[in-house]
């Protein structure tokens, strides 16, 4: 006889000897619904987790996506939106961090380091604590957990393999296929991302949800508190710089002896060594201003005062920068390549990513031509406008309640949600 069938009698025994043979029938009765009642509020409670391995990455556009979908699941139960309803969310992380959640709890499941294998925190111990479905943001996921939406955010590993090193090549190429084939829905950032994974065989467009990423965060970097002492007594342009092939800071370099002779500065933010791109151990010219890594607030600064944004990518999954730095008024100039025209539409000029006489005829207008510059300013401010992180975090809602068979809540479809995003 179980726990529970013992319960019940004996409770029936003691009533039945207060009140006779009829209440203890109805106490039996009322204490069976109670226990079924409980397990049927039980089963009614969807769980998910948030794979929330961003908490170690460096600050990558990777890493943002991942933070500000958070953030905005968080602000959605807390305002108890209906696609909310039933639903418990956690996030699990691999060591301690200022999560700036208020209503989705954090575990703290501690990564094992000695030593440290890579993916073995992803792979092999956040799956023992999944409790239900699992949101990953970051590219790669367990491979383990079906019940997943995961967000693949482009391949870079196989549309330029020379930017990365041959162990990253080789995990990317392993696991991305395992996990389009495991997991329940796949997302990522663009149409031109979407149509890669499915032309490299890693998921069906059928199964590919595209959320863009969203630029509101932007509009938190307050410019005026930024201690960033002025680089530049001239005009100058910006531009982010990594040592990465794809990102095309090489073409930046070249473009600066061209740039001192029109009187112009350029300043690159972020942790990049351009003696790699110079010949014969010569060294930049001297309106090269390395920033080195700033901060949110100091990049708006340096956006805020620039003639424009300088983005010569050869190719990208979304190209946040030149969304954030549409949404502090800086005109951008960007590559041609795949899929900044997608992300950008008409609010950017366009160049092609090894022609510097596009880039200087680019800039040139720019400078001037005062009326195409504010043009682009309000254009590109109406476009940033259109990428949201709330509307993403409700399609993540939306996701997830199909996944867990409750789509007739009565919301909108995912289809009408992803083209609210994109305007």
């Amino acid at each position: 006889m179980s726990l529970v069938s013992r319960s019940f009698l004996s409770s029936a025994r003691v009533s039945g000897a207060r009140t006779g043979p009829l209440s203890s029938l109805t106490r039996v009765a009322n204490l069976w619904s109670g226990y079924r009642q409980g397990k049927d509020r039980s089963r009614s409670v969807r769980h998910w987790a948030i794979n929330g391995d961003y908490v170690a990455l460096r600050p990558t556009g990777v890493a943002r996506y991942a933070r500000e979908v958070t953030l905005q699941l968080d602000a959605l139960m807390a305002e108890r939106h209906p696609l909310t309803r039933g639903l418990h969310l956690e996030l699990i992380v691999p060591r301690k961090s200022d999560t700036g959640l208020t209503h989705i709890p954090t575990r703290l499941v501690r990564e094992f380091k000695y030593p440290r294998l890579p993916q073995f925190w992803v792979q092999a111990q956040l799956p023992f604590y999944v409790k239900g479905g699992l949101l990953s943001f970051c590219n790669l996921a367990p491979v383990t957990v079906s019940r997943q939406i995961a967000c693949i955010h482009d391949l870079h590993t196989r549309l330029m393999p020379e930017s990365f090193g041959r162990l990253f090549r080789l995990v990317h190429r392993i696991i991305l296929p395992l996990l389009g084939r495991r997991a329940a829905r796949i997302t990522t950032v663009s149409g031109l991302s979407r149509q890669h994974l499915a032309d490299y065989g890693v998921a069906p467009q059928s199964k590919i949800v595209v959320t863009y990423n969203g630029a509101d965060h932007a509009k938190r970097w307050v410019a005026s508190r930024s201690r960033l002492v002025d680089a530049s007594t001239r005009p100058y342009v910006v531009c982010l710089g990594r040592d990465l092939r794809y990102k095309n800071t090489e073409l930046m370099v070249r473009l600066a002896p061209f740039l001192d002779e029109m009187g112009l500065d350029l300043l690159i933010a972020g942790d990049v060594d351009l003696s790699a791109y110079c010949r014969d151990g010569a060294r930049p010219t001297d309106n090269v201003r390395l920033l080195g890594r700033i901060d949110d607030d100091e990049f708006a600064q340096v956006l805020s005062r620039a003639l424009c944004f300088l983005f010569p990518s050869r190719i990208e999954g979304f190209g946040l920068p030149a969304i954030e730095a549409m949404v502090h008024g800086c005109p951008v100039v960007a590559s041609t390549s795949p899929c900044l025209p997608e992300i950008c539409g008409d609010a950017a000029l366009f160049a092609d990513p090894d022609s510097i006489g596009e880039w200087l005829e680019a800039i040139a207008k720019l400078r001037g031509d005062r009326a195409l510059r504010a043009q682009l300013v309000d254009k590109g401010v109406a476009r940033a406008a259109a990428y949201s992180w709330r509307k993403i975090a409700e399609l993540y809602l939306k996701l997830m309640a199909e996944v867990d068979g409750v789509e007739h809540l009565g919301l909108p479809s995912t289809h009408a949600l992803v083209s609210a995003q994109h305007g």
